[in-house]
């Protein structure tokens, strides 16, 4: 059993526009099917049982629409963020008392879509020692994560500002990677965030690299779309089918 995992979930959704007006993100449909429930499938096929999911916008019609459609055989708890979204950092932080029953779960981001083999991402994470393990994909986007030849993140890069961070000395050359909105986590990493309420994963991270170890990983998808937008939905479901998706 792979075990525990927590669906990222909380964010408002804006760049879908009237998609998200009167529903979460994780309720927009692609081929008929919720985000979510896509996302749970996936999670339940590959073996995760045990799902948190945090919420914010229209919290109550995820509380609802988990209630009206049960998933048999996993267990789901709900960490809400009440007052306000609290990124990515926040939300695993807010969380954390719902992570700390295992020594390393996974988080997905609830509009990221692929076929990535998400038990093989957890084994490379516990064969490396790491404290976080980032699924990362060699493709254009505006903002890179810069990892050396070891496979070590040593850095970021804002393609269209120009802002660059190095947070250690990188082994050899230095590649660019666009981050998969998947990764594993370690659980002493929950006793390492930023006592802030509202922070990027990916700045911690960022952080977390300049002395413990934080690696990237490569793996085989056929597709991986980030459907933030309507377009990408559109695109989505004209490239794969339904089958596939629910694969």
């Amino acid at each position: 059993m792979a075990g525990k995992a927590m669906i990222l979930a909380a964010g408002l959704g804006t760049r879908l526009g009237e998609m998200t007006r009167d529903k979460p993100k994780a309720l927009v449909k692609v081929h008929g099917i919720p985000l979510l429930e896509i996302i749970l499938g996936k999670l339940q096929k590959q073996g995760f049982d045990d799902i948190v999911i945090n919420v914010h916008h229209h919290a109550e019609m995820i509380r609802n629409y988990l209630d009206e459609h049960p998933a048999e055989g996993i267990k789901i708890a709900l960490s809400e963020e009440k007052e306000r979204p609290l990124e990515t950092g926040g939300g695993i932080r807010h969380a954390r008392e719902l992570l700390l029953d295992v020594p390393v779960f996974l988080i997905h981001n609830v509009d990221i879509l692929s076929d990535m083999d998400l038990r093989e991402l957890v084994k490379e994470h516990i064969d490396s020692g790491a404290l976080a393990t980032l699924a990362v994909s060699c493709r254009k986007t505006a903002r890179y994560l810069l990892a050396d030849e070891t496979g070590h993140l040593c850095g970021w890069e804002n393609i269209a500002t120009g802002e660059k961070i190095m947070t250690k000395e990188p082994e050899g050359q230095i590649t660019q990677w666009g981050y998969s909105g998947v990764a594993v986590l370690s659980r002493e990493v929950l006793f390492l965030l930023p006592e802030q309420d509202v922070f990027s994963l990916t700045h911690f991270f960022l952080q977390l690299a300049s002395t413990r170890l934080v690696r990237i990983s490569v793996l085989s998808m056929s597709y991986w779309y980030d459907v933030g937008k309507p377009l990408i939905i559109e695109a989505v479901q004209q490239n794969i089918s339904k089958q596939k998706l629910l694969g």
